[in-house]
């Protein structure tokens, strides 16, 4: 498995993911063109990298975004993450792999990189390993904002 930016080829695989990345707990996923498809989508697939398996072929996505309306750290719009893994490949290290190589682009840009997580999303671990803080409250009764510094080091 190895993780590459995605290409304009690779985008129809990218909204199949942010469609995942909008659901947890097996509910039912939203249409593409539905108002939390289009609010998690990148802007370009210069946005997203993709995890690739030899043998199985596209296995997980990681973008950033400007979710509307965004999340703001200091008063500031900040680029938020998101990611997903196919079903069944989940476990693998995919996650990890997607979040650090995102990381490495959006450092070329940015200098911190947020996300929104549900409490009960047991993504909310992996964000944490991977060196997501807390750093306030997000979107909705149960989300959490977490940042990730790509540059420098957060004020005290």
């Amino acid at each position: 498995m190895h993780v590459r930016p995605a290409t304009a080829a690779d985008l129809g695989f990218v909204l199949e993911m942010v469609r995942q990345a909008c659901v947890i707990e097996e509910r039912p996923l939203p249409d593409l063109d539905s108002p939390e498809v289009a609010s998690l989508r990148p802007a370009e697939p210069a946005d997203a990298v993709v995890a690739e398996d030899a043998e199985a072929g596209l296995v997980g996505a990681a973008w950033w975004c400007w979710h509307d309306p965004p999340l703001r750290l200091e008063g500031a719009a900040v680029p938020e993450m998101a990611l997903a893994v196919v079903p069944g490949r989940r476990g693998e290290g995919i996650g990890t792999a997607l979040i650090e190589a995102l990381a490495d682009v959006a450092a070329t840009r940015f200098d911190r990189i947020a996300l929104n997580v549900h409490l009960r999303n047991p993504a909310a671990r992996l964000y944490t390993r991977t060196g997501f803080r807390v750093a306030g409250r997000g979107r909705g009764w149960y989300g959490v904002a977490m940042v990730r510094w790509l540059r420098g080091s957060p004020p005290d």
